[in-house]
């Protein structure tokens, strides 16, 4: 079987920064309800996205075989902060969704939402530093051709 976790693992960091680039413009642009859309789109890619890397982690992990401990413990780094991930992305898209749909405490809502928005860019190349390290330096899931 074809290792999906590679080519999905990038696509939530390129959602999330466009999701912060469409975010900034909204709070600036007085067009900000012409972008709706695009944020809801975003929105949901986000979370499927982080959920599909998230699941496709555990596939690359499986044929690994015996490791030493101190890669166990980096590989149990990397999932248990893909688990946070995955919990902030779904976080993130209830406060958007009850932002969306709030008639009293609006910028509450908004405010856990940024924060969320802005955890999740955090986590997300923070989890990609360490997936990324966990390949470049300890080479992980590399084969000889």
């Amino acid at each position: 079987m074809m290792p999906l976790h590679p080519p999905l693992s990038g696509m939530p960091l390129a959602f999330v920064v466009l999701l912060v680039v469409v975010e900034g413009v909204r709070s600036f642009a007085s067009w900000r309800d012409g972008l709706r859309v695009t944020r809801r789109v975003l929105l949901i890619s986000v979370i499927a996205s982080t959920v599909s890397a998230f699941l496709s982690g555990y596939q690359a992990s499986s044929p690994l075989g015996d490791l030493s401990r101190e890669v166990q413990e980096a590989v149990g780094q990397h999932h248990a902060y893909g688990r946070l991930l995955l919990i902030n992305a779904l976080l993130m898209g209830t406060f958007a969704w009850i932002g969306a749909r709030a008639v009293h405490g609006k910028k509450g809502i908004w405010v856990l939402y940024v924060l969320t928005l802005l955890v999740q860019l955090a986590l997300t190349l923070w989890v990609g530093y360490l997936g990324g390290s966990l390949v470049f330096d300890r080479g992980l899931g590399v084969t000889l051709p």
